[in-house]
């Protein structure tokens, strides 16, 4: 652009802001170009790129800062009246947006070129070029952020040429750093680009400035922070300048004429008063008669308002007349719709106060036979239905208002009356139907001689379907009358409660015949006595279940000894799977074929058969009598009348009760009752409680079981005392699986006493234990004099490991039958099971694990503490017999420690005892037979070498060669007889069982053991003097025994 087109355009936007605040800093003229300018441009030449875009003026401006002596840069996009013109001085140019300069955010500058083979123009953002003859585009897109009122405005402009572009870039930027404002992101051209193009093209800025701009910027220097401050200069806009020279021009008019100017002022003061006083003289006549047209007009109001005061009292009286009518028209109207509702409630009161003379009938003579029932149900319901009405209880009942009435109160006592009478006769016939049922089934008991039919719970099914028969009667009597439901469950539960009883104790007495005669086998097999003072006999056979400890006599007269042990850890896991013999043994005890039963077994079969017998029977009666809260309330809300699936109406029916075709009729309808029998039953809300009086009825019901059950584990009281593990598993599996149902609680009450008597039997028998091992005294076995030479085996050692052993089979039996018996329930009983119930059961069976544990923790110690004490009775022989109890122990409990940990820590103990007691026995036979003398003798020298060396050992006190010679010859001859007597002597104390091989193997090692050593130490210290006889030597001795 040349000088002239530049100047007429700062001229041109001068003229448009002289009117503002603010001062022009420099205008550029450019082309605005649309969304798609990029594109086009790539498709056009730089010739043609003229026409694309709108012509726009970006102006940049300065005006003064409120806050301080600095500027506040602004920019303006300007739009001239005749875009296709060049702008001139005297053009008219239109204002578009302002936006300040800190609104700026984004400022990219590009240049577009074309190619030399004409294809599309390419962004070149890094080479600028002075030369405008080379056919570049120059763009600059801008994009200012939303100001008050005014929206954001992104656009890209097409400049004349690089220098104008990199002028408008750098102006910017110098702009906002003289403000201390955040410089907009820059795309395109860097920063330092741009004041190396500021400081290099001083001239061309100069120029491109207008003449008040150089007081703002300085072209050729970089400036950072507020530069206005140190040049002293005060920017004035255009407006400002207008107004200052004016002020100043009528300041110097009054200064230079003030006399005649106040002179003027006094004459033009005087002429208006005079002009005044005239008006006011000339308009007196004028006046006189405007005041007597207002005296006409003030004599004309003051009659108007006499009249309207005359007129407003007669319309106040008028008022009042017509409101007296309206009232008294109003108040017989209302009478009037008054008496009519109250004629026509009066009638229908009158009419629907009493019931239909033919329901009074049948409830006075109600029938409760299947075939006519229905009916009588529907009287009681529509009798229900009535009372409510007269109690205003229900919706479209009376209003509370007319149940005051002395006629309504009156029908009220009637209806009451009779439902009184009804609900007696309902009462009294299902509590004899229930007697008769009751007492037929009782009758029955006694007639079956069958094992499995005694010891199985008996069908319900004819006392069940004559109640689901009476179920539509037995809920209209709880909505009649709710106390008489209570004395009905009160009454039902007592029958049925005898004849569960009576149930309980026929199979519970067959069961304990069966356990007492398995007890008296076990008896005269020595078994099942489990008291740890207790001699066992060698004759004495082992356990049924499992191989375990005999005591036979060993190669020594009456001594005991441990045979083969054949129990292992592999033969005991398998006990976990013990549910399938149990109940083969079950079925043989049941088909006859045995004639006992174990008590565990006994008492498992009697909580698997009774127990979902007893929670259905509980569940059943809580259902059908509407024990469970919010019953009478779920009736009232739904109106279920379960009197529909009864058989049909009773005006449907044959009039001779006795037809066939009415016999045939009931007995169909009879059988989809029964099919579809879960459908009268009322939806309740999971775990829904009991009412108090249900919880009483129920308790009831269950009254008196708990000693017909416990009657069979007193028997384990005085022996088979570990059975009680089992028992209490199974009672705790089943107290678990019952608890949540609110039905069963009475039940689950019944349970934790049995679990509370056996934790008592058991606590007992623990604590019985404690006492016989605590007052064994071995001396009543033996005579004083004899000491503990003729005691191997402790009685409390042996019968431990037994009990032990027992114990975890008859735990393993316990837990795989209650694992079993809540498979077989899961789908026999009617009350769903919760998700994880069976899983909690297994795990409450499994809690007598604590109680065989405390057992273990409370006998073990005290056992190998009283081992511990007898054995220091007499020195002689405490090791060996500490050897044979230890050893027991050990090879006893192997195969129960690897399964058991809280065994396995006691059984660790006795191990470690053993080892150190063999230690101790094997010494002590060696020094008996003199051979301990040849040992000590390596250990004399051991100590000598760590002090003096080999040659100077000869020297020592009692080490001379001599002395060496006749130790070795006094001790080793006759070496081999020596042997025969140590062989001989460990067989008396041991016997001739795997205790005894055990002695004698490690004797024979820690004998050869040492022995090489010795010659080792006699070759260093006496090389002249060989050991007689030789390691080799001594081993073929060694097999030369009797032993081996």
């Amino acid at each position: 652009m040349d000088k002239a087109k530049a100047a007429a355009l700062l001229t041109a936007v001068e003229a448009l802001l002289a009117d503002s605040e603010f001062i022009l800093v420099a205008a550029f003229q450019a082309d605005e170009l649309p969304q798609n300018g990029t594109r086009l441009l790539r498709a056009f030449s730089a010739k043609a790129a003229d026409g694309l875009g709108n012509n726009t003026i970006m102006a940049l401006t300065v005006r003064r800062s409120v806050a301080n002596r600095g500027f506040l840069a602004s920019i303006h996009f300007v739009s001239p009246a005749e875009p296709d013109t060049p702008v001139q001085a005297d053009s008219t140019l239109q204002l578009q947006n302002i936006y300040p300069l800190t609104a700026l955010h984004d400022l990219r500058v590009s240049s577009l070129a074309r190619s030399r083979s004409g294809r599309a123009l390419q962004d070149q953002q890094s080479s600028w070029t002075d030369d405008a003859a080379t056919g570049e585009l120059h763009a600059v897109e801008l994009r200012c952020a939303s100001h008050h009122n005014v929206p954001e405005h992104r656009a890209q402009y097409l400049l004349p040429d690089s220098n104008a572009a990199m002028l408008l870039a750098s102006l910017i930027v110098q702009l906002l750093r003289h403000q201390d404002a955040v410089l907009p992101s820059m795309s395109g051209v860097t920063l330092e680009r741009l004041d190396s193009w500021w400081c290099e093209h001083k001239q061309v800025v100069t120029e491109a400035l207008s003449s008040f701009a150089l007081q703002v910027v300085t072209p050729g220097s970089i400036t950072v922070g507020r530069g206005g401050d140190s040049t002293g200069s005060v920017l004035v806009s255009a407006k400002e300048a207008a107004e200052l020279e004016e002020l100043l021009l009528f300041f110097e008019l009054g200064l230079g004429e003030s006399e005649q100017f106040a002179a003027a002022l006094q004459e033009e003061a005087s002429a208006l008063e005079a002009a005044n006083v005239y008006a006011i003289l000339a308009s007196g006549p004028l006046v006189e008669g405007v005041l007597g047209q207002l005296r006409h007009t003030q004599a004309i109001l003051e009659d108007l308002d006499e009249s309207l005061k005359v007129f407003d009292f007669k319309l106040r009286h008028m008022r009042d007349d017509i409101a007296a009518i309206e009232a008294s028209n109003n108040s017989l109207e209302r009478q009037a719709r008054h008496n009519t509702a109250l004629l026509s409630l009066l009638e229908g009161l009158l009419g629907g106060l009493q019931l239909d003379a033919g329901i009074i009938a049948q409830l006075e003579q109600p029938a409760f036979d299947p075939y006519k029932l229905k009916a009588t149900v529907s009287a009681a319901w529509k009798l229900h239905a009535k009372r409510l009405w007269l109690s205003s209880e229900s919706v479209d009942g009376l209003s509370p208002m007319m149940t005051k009435m002395k006629v309504v109160q009156e029908a009220q006592q009637q209806l009451t009356d009779l439902a009184g009478r009804f609900v007696a006769r309902a009462v009294n016939y299902v509590v004899g139907l229930v007697n008769q049922l009751v007492t037929e089934a009782t009758t029955d008991l006694g007639r079956s001689t069958n094992r499995r039919h005694k010891v199985s719970p008996p069908s319900h099914r004819r006392l069940h379907d004559a109640l689901r028969r009476c179920q539509p009667l037995l809920q209209v009597v709880a909505v009649l009358d709710q106390q008489a439901l209570q004395h009905l469950q009160q009454q039902v539960s007592s029958q049925v409660n005898g004849l569960l009883k009576r149930e309980l104790h026929i199979a519970a007495a067959e069961l304990k015949r069966g356990a007492a005669a398995d007890i008296t086998a076990a008896s005269q097999a020595a078994e099942g006595d489990y008291t740890l003072t207790k001699e066992r006999h060698a004759g004495g056979r082992g356990s049924k279940r499992l191989a375990r400890v005999s005591h036979g006599s060993g190669s020594g007269g009456g001594s005991d000894s441990i045979s083969d042990f054949t129990v292992d850890p592999a033969e005991f896991a398998g006990v976990a799977a013990v549910a399938g013999v149990s109940a083969a043994e079950r079925a043989r005890y049941l088909d006859g074929s045995a004639t006992g039963l174990p008590l565990h077994e006994a008492w498992c079969q009697l909580l698997d058969g009774f127990m979902p017998f007893l929670a259905d029977e509980a569940a059943f009666h809580a259902d059908l009598l509407l024990m469970y809260r919010g019953d009478e309330q779920r009736l009232q809300n739904s109106r279920i009348n379960d009197a529909a699936s009864l058989p049909g109406d009773a005006t449907s029916l044959p009039s001779s009760p006795s037809s066939s075709s009415l016999r045939a009729c009931y007995q169909q309808q009879q059988h989809q009752q029964q099919t579809t029998s879960s459908g009268q039953f009322l939806a309740r809300p999971p775990s829904c409680p009991l009412t108090h009086s249900g919880g009483r009825a129920l308790e009831a019901m269950m009254a008196g079981l708990a000693q017909e059950i416990g009657a069979l584990v007193d028997l384990a009281s005085r022996s088979h005392q570990v059975l009680l593990l089992p028992a209490l598993a199974i009672t705790r599996a089943w107290q678990r699986r019952l608890q949540d149902h609110p039905a069963s609680a009475s039940l689950v009450a019944v349970l934790a006493g049995l679990c509370d008597k056996l934790q008592q039997q058991w606590a007992s028998f623990a604590a019985s234990q404690v006492t016989a091992i605590e007052h064994y005294d071995g001396r009543s076995k033996m005579s004083l004099q004899q000491g503990i030479k003729y005691l191997h085996v402790l009685p409390f050692i042996s019968q431990f490991c037994l009990m032990a052993h027992d114990m975890e089979v008859a735990l393993a039996e316990g837990l795989a039958a209650a694992a079993a018996a809540g498979q077989a329930d899961s789908g026999s009983t009617e009350q769903p099971q919760e998700p994880g119930t069976e899983a909690a059961a297994i795990a409450a069976a499994q809690t007598v694990r604590t109680d065989a544990d405390a057992l273990y923790d409370e006998l073990c110690p005290r056992l190998l503490s009283r081992l511990e004490r007898l054995a220091t009775t007499d020195p002689k022989y405490a090791d060996r017999c500490r050897l044979e109890n230890y050893s027991y122990v050990g090879e006893a409990l192997r195969g129960l420690a690897a399964a058991t940990p809280v065994l396995q820590q006691h059984w660790q103990v006795a191990e470690s005892r053993r080892e150190a007691t063999l230690s101790s026995y094997v010494r002590g036979q060696l020094e008996y037979s003199k051979l301990w003398r040849l040992l000590d003798l390596g250990d004399k020298l051991d100590k000598l070498l760590q002090v003096v060396s080999p040659p100077e050992v000869s020297f020592q006190k009692e080490c001379s060669p001599a002395e060496v010679r006749s130790l070795m010859r006094s001790t080793m001859d006759g070496v081999d007889k020596k042997l025969e007597a140590l062989v001989a002597r460990t067989q008396k104390h041991l016997g001739r069982g795997s205790l005894f091989n055990t002695v004698w193997t490690a004797l024979k090692e820690q004998l050869i053991e040492r022995y090489e050593h010795l010659e080792s130490l006699l070759e260093q210290c006496y090389p002249t003097t060989p050991l007689r006889p030789s390691p080799e030597e001594l081993r073929e001795l060694f097999r030369a025994t009797s032993a081996g």
